[in-house]
């Protein structure tokens, strides 16, 4: 018997925990592991509680993995590299440690930034597919998450796994229609991805990193364009920038 294709999804979280759940429901495969990408605010924090006790519920043989950002919020440059490095190395640990054979990124929670980067990041590095979370009824979403706030937050502070499921089975309804809405609810919105071929991006990185000068002149001036390059009165440099986004590849 063919052995069962693993299927990973990788998730920024923001402030809307159903984002990330929506996501394992609306997808074609069946989900063997779930990275989720949070920083270290109180709220993104208790939402991610909340994920793990209804998806231990819910589908208890998907395996969950955690990412905590070292900052509240994803707002400068220097934070959106943290997370596009972290993104990366993420990604081929779902390639090589958890040997999953789909990459899926759900880029709808977190900020605008981390979705861009994230999408930008997955076509770099050839994930299977990347989508987006279209809901039909964001003002009721909203207002259903709200009224569940106080219950996310005693989840939060409960010391046990066990107590945290009493805590969600008092309102288990309302936790299954807020986290796991019908389909017909929300839409899956795939982005559009070309694949890159890898050798190209691999050899690319590698002469940056090296020697720049060895590159031909048009790479060289469409990577000033971008900020990876700058140009000295005689040659071509990395900028700090490239250096920090090179650090996150390599």
């Amino acid at each position: 018997m063919a052995k069962a294709k693993k299927t990973a999804i990788i998730a920024p979280l923001g402030m809307s925990p159903p984002i990330v759940t929506m996501g394992m429901e609306t997808v074609n495969f069946k989900v063997s592991d779930l990275t989720i990408i949070a920083t270290n605010n109180p709220v993104v924090l208790a939402g991610l509680d909340l994920i793990q006790v209804a998806m231990s519920i819910r589908a208890p043989k998907v395996k969950i993995h955690i990412e905590i950002l070292p900052f509240d919020d994803v707002t400068t440059t220097h934070e959106n590299l943290q997370f596009m490095e972290s993104a990366i190395r993420l990604i081929k640990q779902a390639r090589l440690e958890l040997k999953c054979d789909r990459i899926l990124l759900n880029i709808a929670g977190g900020r605008k930034n981390m979705c861009i980067t994230l999408t930008m990041i997955g076509q770099l590095m050839n994930v299977d597919s990347v989508f987006h979370i279209g809901n039909r009824n964001v003002t009721l979403f909203n207002q259903n998450l709200e009224r569940l706030r106080d219950d996310i937050k005693r989840i939060n502070a409960a010391p046990s796994l066990d107590e945290k499921r009493a805590i969600y089975r008092e309102k288990e309804p309302q936790f299954n229609h807020l986290l796991f809405p019908p389909k017909s609810e929300y839409n899956l919105l795939r982005i559009p991805t070309f694949p890159v071929d890898q050798e190209t991006v691999q050899k690319l990185l590698v002469e940056l990193k090296g020697d720049p000068e060895s590159l031909s002149l048009n790479d060289k001036v469409i990577l000033e364009r971008h900020g990876i390059l700058e140009k000295g009165r005689t040659h071509y440099y990395l900028s700090d920038y490239g250096q920090k986004f090179l650090d996150a590849f390599i």
